[in-house]
């Protein structure tokens, strides 16, 4: 097993969504694109560490 939790796309395709929600966001109400962009990859991040830590206890 190569240990990635998801292939490299996934995370750069999360980004792209994370980075148009935020800019969408942003257009409605100023500064507010930088709260989406922030809970948004707090919340991908701790999926993925999430996700991450369960595959090791399945596999090792």
């Amino acid at each position: 097993m190569s240990g990635a939790v998801f292939p490299m796309w996934v995370f750069v395709a999360v980004a792209a969504a994370i980075a148009v929600a935020a800019f969408a966001v942003a257009q409605l109400q100023p500064g507010a694109g930088m709260i989406v962009a922030v809970l948004g990859s707090t919340l991908w991040v701790a999926y993925v560490a999430q996700r991450g830590a369960r595959m090791r206890v399945r596999h090792d």
